[in-house]
């Protein structure tokens, strides 16, 4: 009976041993990519990395680029995976009967005057708005122009001059009109596939159309209350939780947690979480724990082919991309602000995590895949 209470303790402390040793290649390899300097710093990196056995969540570098060292648990704004988050809300509401994704969205928004749908969607002057679909809006194929990229210049300079505009969907919606966008659609409805926060602006509208409450109350009452997702809240919508710093998010040298307010992402990229918040998140979405259907995220991982002017193809479904890392494929989304957040079925991991830099001075995608391959050594 020594003996083996010997062996279990030998065996114990060389697999610690072993952990230890790869974490310190995990934050190790992190500290490498730190970029202080030039035109695309990276003043801090975040790192939640899981399987069935074991996890490791690491941060490295200064949160706010200055004296706060990176904690573990940093908040951080998530940008787009927030779309996730939405579609979430939205399968949920199809699995109550509230709605079905091939319903046309005139159904719910008719009566919404700022948003007319009408003239939503004009395209060589043929009026599609009446033709759109919940789907179209949930998987980008919907045609419609979107607000950031094909009125960038304007856009940003509009907010360039007013750093403390406060954004709704309303507001959001009239600009989208103001700048004729609704005239710039890019094809007719299920054509193509045109990545635009418009989408999700729609989605949110409808979503608070649909349960009379805030999309805030939704994502707190449908997601982060249940996933106990303590850290994670609406930016801009309702009272800030948790106490964990904010890491600040950057444009280049551009600090934009200082000089800018983001509430124009909303429904589209609006959330404030934390790694840890991240993957409790993307492993719910595939154990059954916001779903009551199994049906129901597979419809959301049904993927279909985009082409990219790269040469490379994307593969989108419902408010989801999917990766392939090291050979494996992973499902989730990625965020404008240098986030990441992504689930291996096969292997049952958990991937989260923020560069906090738009435009990332060393390849991504690289330096993703080599975090996930020490973390399998």
């Amino acid at each position: 009976m020594r003996n083996l209470v010997y062996v279990f303790s030998l065996f114990i402390g060389i697999y610690g041993l072993q952990a230890q040793t790869k974490r310190d290649s995990i934050v190790k390899y992190m500290r490498s990519n730190l970029v202080i300097s030039g035109k695309n710093p990276v003043h801090s990196i975040q790192t939640y990395i899981s399987n069935e056995q074991e996890s490791i969540c690491e941060a490295v570098g200064f949160a706010d680029a200055i004296r706060d060292s990176a904690a573990k648990l940093n908040q951080f704004k998530i940008a787009s995976i927030t779309k996730t988050m939405t579609a979430a809300v939205v399968m949920q509401l199809q699995e109550e009967g509230r709605l079905n994704i091939n319903d046309h969205i005139s159904k719910y928004l008719k009566d919404v005057p700022f948003v007319n749908v009408y003239d939503i969607h004009i395209l060589k002057g043929i009026r599609y708005g009446n033709d759109l679909t919940i789907k179209h809006l949930l998987e980008h194929s919907s045609g419609l122009a979107d607000l950031f990229t094909d009125s960038q210049v304007r856009f940003y300079l509009n907010e360039y001059l007013n750093k403390n505009q406060e954004w709704n969907p309303q507001k959001l919606m009239i600009k989208y009109f103001r700048y004729r966008l609704n005239k710039k659609a890019h094809f007719a409805p299920g054509n193509g596939f045109f990545y635009s926060d418009v989408n999700y602006f729609l989605l949110g509208i409808i979503i608070e159309k649909i349960t009379g409450k805030s999309l805030a109350q939704n994502y707190r009452q449908r997601i982060f209350e249940p996933l106990g997702m303590k850290d994670s809240y609406l930016e801009y919508c309702e009272l800030p939780s948790g106490t964990r710093k904010l890491a600040h998010s950057f444009f280049g040298r551009r600090d934009i947690s200082r000089t800018l307010n983001t509430s124009y992402d909303w429904a589209g990229g609006g959330v404030i979480s934390t790694t840890k918040d991240l993957s409790e998140f993307v492993k719910a979405l595939f154990n059954g724990q916001l779903f009551k259907k199994d049906s129901t995220i597979i419809q959301m991982i049904t993927m279909k082919p985009h082409p990219l002017k790269s040469g490379r193809i994307s593969y989108y479904g419902l408010g989801i991309y999917q990766y392939s890392f090291n050979g494996d494929i992973y499902y989730g989304h990625g965020g404008f602000w240098g986030s990441l957040m992504a689930w291996c079925p096969a292997k049952k991991i958990a991937f989260c995590g923020s560069i906090n830099q738009v435009n990332s001075p060393f390849d991504t995608y690289k330096f993703i895949e080599n975090l996930i391959k020490i973390f399998n050594s």
